[in-house]
């Protein structure tokens, strides 16, 4: 049986082939890694780090004030949030406090608790049998528009 020899063209085009087909696999990995998950928190990452040194200012007033959260669950299916703000002399009262809730599987919400007690601000939470959230509390002063206090808690919520 006789053998063509193998000439220049030949590998030339099974090189070709070799880095088709590569490149191609590649280009579809990256498509759908890119379309499942883009790799961002936020979707204005850009305008949000242009404030960098403004949010770097804020917590560190925030630091000075010394205040500290704490936030839960109370209740069965139909469950309150409860978030305690307290500094070193006590209790914070008269904020105006706000909760970003992210439930995964589920998208945010915007939540206005309502004071209860000194310091104690409650709002009912839906939990939609979620495992856990992720919320981001928000307190201003009244008729002031600027925050003065921020915290980020993950809740795990019971089912």
């Amino acid at each position: 049986m006789a053998t063509k020899p193998l000439r220049g063209i030949d590998v030339f085009w099974w090189l070709a082939a070799f880095f088709i087909v590569t490149f191609a696999v590649d280009g579809y990995f990256i498509v759908r890694a890119v379309n499942t998950f883009p790799g961002e928190q936020v979707k204005n990452s850009y305008v949000l780090g242009l404030g960098f040194n403004q949010q770097v200012a804020r917590r560190a007033a925030q630091a000075e004030l010394g205040w500290t959260a704490e936030a839960g669950l109370i209740g069965g299916p139909d469950a309150t949030l409860l978030v305690r703000i307290d500094s070193a002399s006590g209790a914070v009262s008269g904020l105006s406090v706000e909760v970003e809730a992210v439930l995964p599987g589920r998208g945010a919400r915007t939540l206005n608790l309502v004071e209860r007690a000194p310091g104690e601000y409650a709002v009912p939470f839906p939990t939609e049998g979620a495992r856990r959230a992720d919320i981001q509390i928000n307190a201003t002063r009244p008729r002031e528009s600027e925050q003065v206090f921020e915290a980020f808690k993950t809740l795990e919520i019971a089912s």
